[in-house]
């Protein structure tokens, strides 16, 4: 396994988290201000309203495992994108209408491309010269998050599908942490993750069966669209771990650390 399945989970101890190993992220009290106009340049454009959600799809095998990183403020770049059928992306553009394989984060340092179950990227279109990328789906076609670092700085990716954090299933936030992407790596997300080792696989369902619409912390007001925020991360020195003494309940240490199912 490469370091860029690996992911950053932790806990808020004042203005620093400490990761459920002894490892460290920096992370500021405040939240941060929007670094890239991805989000505006969206919302002031065509877009067409969303017939697809996401749902918690079939356990998958995807393992990984805590890292050291220091967050460096502020953010290095932000996009939220829309996902829809293709017809009715089609209908709201009309024949202002671009395509193109991927998306280009913080100038070009980091590809994103969303790939179907063949491993194929999917068209996401836009209105020619605008930043509002919509993604076509398919109801019941599995789809995976492909982040390509093309430079030599890692980056903390903070990741939600339908409002929720990837990670933990909770409500997305800029203050959560996310999985980590090393120089040169390919990140693939492939669903919200159920433990260190199983994603539930992200499938385009209908909106009453998306995860968000059968999850307490789900808002049915956020489903079809997918966010992602970047953060320029630095190595740190590594504390000195506690001794380890017998845990009768260790299953407790892991509690709401990741996704919960969905209640249908």
């Amino acid at each position: 396994m490469n370091l860029s399945q690996s992911f950053l989970s932790a806990r808020r101890l004042g203005r620093w988290s400490l990761l459920s190993a002894v490892l460290v992220l920096a992370a500021c009290s405040n939240l941060p201000p929007q670094s890239a106009q991805h989000a505006v340049s969206a919302s002031a454009a065509p877009q067409a309203k969303a017939s697809l959600g996401t749902q918690w799809g079939e356990g998958r095998e995807s393992r990984v495992y805590s890292v050291q990183a220091q967050r460096v403020e502020p953010q290095r770049d932000e996009l939220q994108f829309n996902y829809s059928d293709e017809q009715s992306i089609r209908r709201a553009l009309g024949s202002n209408l671009d395509a193109q394989r991927s998306i280009l984060l913080d100038k070009g340092n980091v590809e994103l491309s969303v790939h179907d179950a063949s491993d194929k990227p999917l068209t996401i279109y836009s209105s020619v010269g605008q930043n509002n990328y919509q993604l076509a789906g398919k109801e019941g076609e599995r789809y995976v998050l492909v982040y390509t670092n093309r430079s030599g700085t890692p980056y903390e990716i903070i990741t939600t599908v339908d409002g929720l954090d990837v990670l933990s299933g909770k409500p997305g936030s800029r203050r959560h942490n996310g999985y980590m992407l090393q120089a040169g790596a390919v990140l693939r997300i492939e669903g919200f993750r159920k433990s260190a080792k199983e994603v539930a696989a992200f499938r385009f369902s209908s909106k009453d069966r998306a995860y968000a619409a059968n999850s307490l912390a789900g808002d049915t007001r956020n489903l079809g669209v997918i966010g992602t925020v970047l953060y320029e991360v630095r190595p740190v020195q590594p504390r000195q771990p506690a001794a380890q003494t017998p845990n009768p309940f260790p299953g407790d240490d892991s509690k709401g650390q990741y996704a919960a199912p969905p209640r249908y």
